[in-house]
Formats: C-alpha cells, sequence, structure tokens
C-alpha cells in the first residue's frame, strides 16, 4: 500500500510538501488570472500593436524558460527558499508594474523582470518538493503538483473576467500583491536545507548533464510534446469558437480531465520505463490526432482534448521525476532547470509557428493538413523514442 498514489498529503509526504503544493495552486492562479488578459489590455487601452502584445509575451517566456538552468544552479548554490522568494518577489514587480507603465520600453523590461522571477522559483519549487524525499514519491508528489497548477490554471481566468479591461491595472497589482505575498511568507518557514559539501560550477553542471546521453535524449523527446501542449492556448480556442461557439469550456475540460484522472494514471503507469511512457503519450496524441484530420467536428476535437490531458498526465509526472533521478542531492535545481529548455524551445516555436500553421491552412480550405503535421510529428517522435540505443536508467 505504501506505494501507492495517496490524497493524505500531509501525513505521507509531510507538511512541507504539502505547502508547496498547495502553493503550485496559488502561484497558476496568480498567474492565470492576469497573463490572459495582458493582450486585450495593450491593444484596447494602450493601443499598441497584436505584434507587439506577442512580443511581450514572448519576452516573458524567452525570460522564464531560457534561463531557468542558471535560476535552478543558484537555487542549489545558494538554497532553494531564498531563490523562491527573490523569484516570488521579482514575479510580482514584473506583473504589477505591467499594469502601470505605458512606455513600451517598460512594459518590456516588466515582462523581463516577471519572466527572470520564475527562473528563479520555479526550478526551486520542484527542487524543495522532492529534497529529501524517497525516490518512489517522486512521481506521486509531481502528479499532485500537476493537478493543483491545472485547478490554478482554469480557476485563476474565471477570477480575472470578474474584471474589465479598463480594471486591469488593479488586476495586475492583485497578481503582483499575491506573488509578492507567497515569497515571504515562504521566506519566514522553518524549511531548512543542508549547506552543501559538492563545490559544483555552473559550467561543470552543465557539462555533467550533457555527458549523459540518455538525459538528452529526454530533453529531446520532450520538445514537440511542449510543441503540442502550447496549442492549446493558441489554437484551440479560435478552433473551439468555430465549432462551438465557445472556447473557456476547453480548459475546464482539460482541467476536469487531469484532477479527475490524474492519480489513477500515475497509478497505473509507475510501473513503466521513463522513454516508454513518453512514447506511449505521443503515441496516444497521433491516435487522437487522426480523426481531425477526416472530420474536423465537435466529437473528433474532443476526443483529441481527452488525448491531450492524457498525455499530460502521463508524461508531465513522468519526465519530472525522472531528471530528479538522475541528479544529487546538490543539483536538483540545475537538472531540472536544464530540462526546461524543452519548454522553451518546443514552447517558443510553438508560439511562433502554431497558430501560423493553422490559419494558412485554415484560409485555404486545408485545415486537415494542420492535423496531419501534429500527427506525424507526434509519430516520429514515438518512433525516435522507441528506436533510441541509448542505455534506460530505471527508477
Amino acid at each position: 500500500m505504501d506505494s501507492q498514489p495517496s490524497w493524505k498529503i500531509w501525513n505521507r509526504y509531510g507538511w512541507r510538501a504539502f505547502l508547496l503544493i498547495l502553493t503550485e495552486f496559488f502561484l497558476t492562479f496568480s498567474f492565470f488570472m492576469f497573463v490572459p488578459f495582458i493582450s486585450l489590455y495593450v491593444t484596447g487601452e494602450l493601443g499598441y500593436s497584436l505584434a507587439f502584445a506577442g512580443s511581450l509575451l514572448a519576452l516573458r517566456l524567452i525570460g522564464q524558460q531560457g534561463f531557468m538552468m542558471f535560476g535552478g544552479y543558484f537555487g542549489d548554490k545558494f538554497g532553494y527558499k531564498q531563490m523562491m522568494f527573490l523569484g516570488f518577489l521579482c514575479r510580482g514587480v514584473g506583473f504589477a508594474g505591467i499594469g502601470f507603465v505605458e512606455a513600451p520600453t517598460l512594459l518590456l523590461l516588466m515582462a523581463i523582470i516577471g519572466g527572470l522571477g520564475g527562473a528563479l522559483f520555479s526550478p526551486a519549487l520542484k527542487s524543495l518538493l522532492v529534497y529529501n524525499q524517497p525516490k518512489k514519491y517522486h512521481r506521486d508528489l509531481f502528479s499532485l503538483v500537476n493537478i493543483t497548477g491545472n485547478a490554478g490554471t482554469i480557476l485563476g481566468p474565471l477570477f480575472g473576467l470578474l474584471f474589465s479591461v479598463q480594471q486591469f491595472p488593479f488586476l495586475s497589482l492583485l497578481s503582483g500583491i499575491l506573488f509578492a505575498f507567497i515569497g515571504v511568507v515562504l521566506l519566514f518557514l522553518p524549511i531548512k536545507q543542508e549547506a552543501t559539501t559538492e563545490q559544483l560550477s555552473f559550467f561543470s553542471g552543465v557539462k555533467r548533464i550533457t555527458n549523459n546521453r540518455f538525459l538528452l535524449t529526454m530533453i529531446v523527446l520532450m520538445i514537440p510534446f511542449h510543441f503540442i501542449h502550447q496549442q492549446l492556448f493558441l489554437t484551440y480556442p479560435i478552433i473551439a469558437v468555430e465549432l462551438t461557439g465557445r472556447s473557456g469550456w476547453v480548459f475546464t475540460l482539460i482541467t476536469l480531465l487531469v484532477v479527475a484522472g490524474q492519480m489513477t494514471v500515475t497509478k497505473h503507469t509507475k510501473h513503466l520505463a521513463p522513454r516508454r511512457a513518453l512514447t506511449i503519450g505521443y503515441l496516444l496524441l497521433t491516435i487522437t490526432f487522426l480523426p481531425l484530420i477526416f472530420f474536423e467536428n465537435s466529437v473528433s476535437f474532443i476526443l483529441s482534448l481527452v488525448g491531450m490531458a492524457g498525455a499530460i498526465m502521463l508524461m508531465q509526472p513522468t519526465f519530472h521525476s525522472y531528471i530528479v533521478t538522475q541528479a544529487t542531492a546538490t543539483t536538483l535545481g540545475i537538472y531540472l532547470g536544464f530540462s526546461n529548455l524543452a519548454m522553451a524551445v518546443g514552447g517558443a516555436f510553438g508560439n511562433i509557428a502554431g497558430g501560423g500553421l493553422y490559419d494558412y491552412f485554415n484560409q485555404h480550405g486545408s485545415s486537415f493538413v494542420y492535423w496531419g503535421i501534429l500527427a506525424t510529428s507526434s509519430f516520429i517522435t514515438y518512433l525516435f523514442g522507441r528506436l533510441s540505443k541509448q542505455n534506460e536508467i530505471s527508477y
């Protein structure tokens, strides 16, 4: 029984894990009650172009995902709790500032500050979550974080809808205050991290990671997933409006599926080796994209969302728990930060190319080509994972 996932978080994993899992909810809630409305405010109230709004969001993404390995290294070196405090404080200043500055350079600067905040606290939070936890609990813990993160993703935008575009500055201030408050609370909690005795430089840590060929293979395997996952925020809402007249239900459905099914999926797939779990996720995506090639209707669209939710539940906890098994107790941050390059590359490419591809093919009456691209990329990645010859280290 002890190896099975449990909802008794406090009793099984301790108060620290309970608090960090709860923190994941509040940070995603604070993030998504604010970020989805940036483009409406920047283009509507400030009068900037949609291209500028896109650049603003892209800079935030690059500032976070591109520098996460540095944030992870600083967490290993100076303490995860300290980096979480600095990260939440930067995120708070950046997000609050977006609502109170109007000059383009200042808006871009605030977006970068907010992104760098995420680069500091995200790997630190995940590292502290599994720090000194038995290896058998890692996938369960990342599964629980996946649940609370998805809950915040859907409840945040619903709260944001209570405010008009004209009230965006107040919303940005509220978001900023919430992030800063979370950071201050965590700083004063009695969370202790042992002083590191391993004097590892940043470049030595990166070299150790890049020498692990199978770990690099796993990171590369996750790039297409993040490209596809990004479509939930780009093309899926557009298609949902075309098919049903509304788009909000897309996030509601995904969230309900993940919250209801995550621990069951974790329980029944825990025996799978990491690479096999990822390849099964891509096979699932391939199968659920195929009907959309022939029939783009509400049924096939919902089927693809179910497949997307299944891939999220299977692949994300598996990937994160595998990464921490490859790190030592004093290099958790840099390993988790480096692994986030998969999201940086896949997410950036998904932002840049995903929506444009669908627009192009849809305007030419051949949206089936777009779904064919997603299905083909999923299947090619499945084959890449299956045919990779590196020796796999199970856990």
